[in-house]
């Protein structure tokens, strides 16, 4: 048996050859060759028992019939330039280099997405029969965007009941809305979520009008229909292939007796920093990288209500957490930012094997931690940049009226103007400052919420950066207001935690 555990970029480089020749999508008749030995003719048959049977719900994009009233003279996904340049007949191909003999079958449900409330069983039943995996990707369609989030739902859980393994894919068409609800159901049955954003680009993964297709007969003819250019062309099909192949390469073993990889924690060190992954199956690709408060004098991640006991929350929602055990800088601000920097670099170094996604990696910070955190979110570049960030009563500004003892860690004694405004991150907010969750008490004494928490949100705001602000006008007597983290003692616990979960579900 095949190992399938190949590297992926040798996929997209392979020949575009048939699986085989009895499996053949262009069903071209088997050549008869003369046997020139005593070899048995066993001996020359393809090894086919690895090879995986999947079906590939989809509408225009999976498969459009043959439709000359919109000038589509085609029938395979629209608007591939020839039936073996669609994304299934890729899919088969990459697939087949790792287990020979699969079969990839497209099926347009594009109806079921006008008309949520079909009647599953009816709709899928036959074609789900004898199915290894079954691959979703649906969406562009909707208009009923409210029933498609329990529809979308209802389509996952009947689908994992008719095959091994269920993938679900984003719109190749941007629908905030629409992706949300597409990644709750992943979340929610525990299925793998393969993101397709980015891959819409007009002119490049589009084709344009008088760009060349094939009929039938494969004879070429223009493309003159808006209707049309809306579609992926060959490069864009090609890359929802390999997507959809990325996801299968680390959900789908060669052996499917052995356990998918249970959760697992584990400590790294150079900075040292505490691993906490969730089970392979309930997986979302999300991870979040935490730096704990301590005024930048202390950090101690075994303070489990700013660190370490955090996994559970995150782990139960298929949220790898990594917390950062980080340098004190001693004045020397540079110390903890290339800890964190590196944390975040390791994270997606490590995506494979972590079931990570490397474009969904956030930070987290608490008070001089969430100083940190904010300090990455607008300074740091490329693969140390995160894709969001959720400070908890966070250090923002280094001006006169914030946390003193933090400025005097992180930048010295006697800091000057120039190194004050640069890490007073409420004027650091740039176009490209990731999405946030912020969270305070009004009554924060020890780190006002005015120069800090406040003042940052609406810089955000500002530079119409998505942004979620939960704050209570009291504590009720906890402490200073401050360092409640994830205490249940903290007199709002219970909706902090919802609001949080309610959050990382809406994007």
């Amino acid at each position: 048996m095949k190992r399938f555990i190949f590297l992926f970029f040798i996929l997209c480089g392979l020949l575009t050859e048939s699986c085989s020749k009895n499996d053949s999508l262009i069903n071209e008749p088997p050549k008869e060759t003369p046997s020139t030995d005593n070899k048995d003719d066993d001996d020359d048959k393809e090894d086919t028992s690895n090879g995986l049977k999947v079906l590939c719900l989809g509408n225009s994009i999976t498969r459009h019939e043959y439709a000359p009233s919109i000038e589509w003279f085609s029938a395979w996904g629209m608007a591939a330039s020839k039936e073996e340049n669609d994304y299934c007949h890729q899919l088969e191909r990459m697939l087949c280099q790792q287990r020979p003999g699969s079969k990839v079958t497209p099926l347009n449900i594009a109806d079921w997405e006008r008309n949520l409330s079909m009647n599953l069983n009816t709709l899928l039943d036959q074609h789900c029969k004898d199915k290894d995996v079954i691959v979703i990707r649906l969406g562009e369609n909707v208009e009923d965007k409210t029933a498609f989030k329990t529809a979308i739902g209802r389509l996952v859980s009947y689908c994992k009941k008719q095959a091994k393994h269920v993938f679900i894919t984003g719109c190749f068409w941007k629908d905030d809305e629409k992706e949300a609800a597409i990644k709750q159901a992943a979340t929610a049955y525990g299925i793998p979520y393969v993101d397709l954003r980015g891959i819409d680009q007009v002119g490049v993964t589009r084709p344009s009008t008088g760009d060349i297709l094939y009929d039938l007969d494969g004879k070429p003819y223009t493309i003159t229909k808006d209707f049309i250019i809306a579609h992926p062309n060959d490069k864009g099909m090609k890359r929802i292939a390999e997507e959809i192949m990325k996801a299968f390469l680390l959900h789908i073993k060669d052996d499917e007796t052995a356990p998918s990889y249970a959760a697992r924690s584990f400590t790294l060190d150079n900075p040292q920093t505490f691993v906490f992954l969730p089970a392979s199956h309930t997986a979302t690709g999300r991870a979040v990288v935490v730096c704990p408060g301590g005024g930048y004098g202390d950090c101690k991640p075994e303070d489990n209500y700013e660190g370490n006991g955090w996994a559970p929350f995150f782990n139960e929602r298929g949220i790898a957490l990594i917390v950062i055990k980080y340098t004190l800088p001693e004045g020397n601000c540079q110390l903890p930012i290339a800890d964190a920097e590196t944390t975040i670099k390791r994270v997606r170094e490590h995506a494979k094997e972590w079931y990570v996604n490397k474009d969904d990696v956030g930070i987290m910070g608490f008070s001089a931690g969430g100083h940190l955190a904010s300090t990455i979110a607008n300074h740091s570049t490329g693969d140390a940049h995160p894709n969001f960030q959720i400070l908890f009563y966070p250090v923002i500004t280094m001006g006169a009226q914030g946390h003193a003892w933090s400025r005097e860690n992180f930048l010295g004694k006697n800091p000057s103007t120039a190194q004050m405004e640069l890490y007073s991150n409420e004027k650091q907010v740039k176009t490209d400052t990731p999405r946030a969750f912020i969270t305070f008490t009004e009554d924060d004494t020890e780190v006002p919420p005015t120069v800090n928490g406040k003042a940052y949100y609406q810089a955000l705001i500002n530079k119409g950066i998505p942004t979620k602000l939960v704050s209570w006008q009291s504590s009720n007597g906890w402490g200073a207001g401050h360092g409640w983290g994830n205490l249940d003692s903290f007199v709002h616990h219970e909706e902090l935690m919802s609001q949080l979960s309610d959050w990382l579900k809406s994007f």
